[in-house]
C-alpha cells in the first residue's frame, strides 16, 4: 500500500475483470468478423467501435459506454445475419458473451481503486456470475430450439415464448433480490 498521496495501482480484481470483459468482447468480434455477411465493412466498423468504446469506459471507469458497446456489438452480429433465414447457433454464444462482458465491465468499473476485495466476496460474485451465465445459456438454447421448430404459428409457439419471458423475468428478480 502506498501512503502520502502516491499513485495507488489498481487492484488485481479490477484488472482481471477488465481483461475478461475485453476478451469476451473480442470473442464476439471474432464471431462477427468471421460470419462473412454482406455488409462486412459496417460489421467491422461496429465491432471496432464496440471494443474501443468498452475499452474507453473501462480505462476511464465510466459505466456509460458499456450498454452502447453491447448495442454496437449486437448490431454488428445482427448485420452479419442480414438476408439469412436459418437459425444460427452462434446466437447463443454471442448472447452469453455479451452478458459476460457487460457484467465483468460493470464489476471492474465498480471496484474502488483503494480497496482490495476480500476473497470470499470475489468467490461469491464469481459463483453468481457463473450461475447467471449458465442460466442465460440454458434460456438461449431453449429459445433457439423453440424458434427452429417447424410448427405452424399459434398456441404452442406463443406458450413457449411466454414461458421463456416469464422465466427470464423470474431469474432477474431472483438474482436482484439476493444482491451482490
Amino acid at each position: 500500500m502506498s501512503r502520502g498521496g502516491a499513485v495507488v495501482s489498481p487492484p488485481r480484481t479490477r484488472l482481471i475483470t477488465s481483461a475478461g470483459a475485453l476478451a469476451a468482447f473480442a470473442l464476439v468480434d471474432v464471431i462477427v468478423v468471421t460470419a462473412g455477411g454482406r455488409l462486412v465493412v459496417l460489421e467491422y466498423a461496429l465491432s471496432g467501435l464496440a471494443l474501443g468504446g468498452l475499452a474507453a469506459g473501462l480505462a476511464l471507469r465510466r459505466a456509460g459506454p458499456v450498454p452502447w458497446a453491447v448495442l454496437l456489438a449486437a448490431a454488428g452480429y445482427v448485420l452479419g445475419r442480414h438476408d439469412r433465414s436459418a437459425v444460427d447457433g452462434r446466437a447463443v454464444v454471442v448472447g452469453v458473451l455479451l452478458l459476460a462482458a457487460a457484467e465483468l465491465a460493470y464489476w471492474s468499473i465498480g471496484e474502488h481503486p483503494r480497496i482490495r476485495s476480500e476473497r470470499p466476496v470475489v468467490a461469491r460474485r464469481l459463483a453468481l456470475l457463473g450461475a447467471l451465465l449458465a442460466c442465460a445459456f440454458v434460456v438461449d438454447v431453449l429459445l433457439l430450439a423453440v424458434s427452429s421448430l417447424a410448427v405452424p404459428r399459434g398456441a404452442v409457439l406463443a406458450a413457449a415464448g411466454t414461458a421463456a419471458a416469464v422465466a427470464a423475468v423470474a431469474l432477474v428478480l431472483r438474482l436482484g433480490r439476493k444482491g451482490v
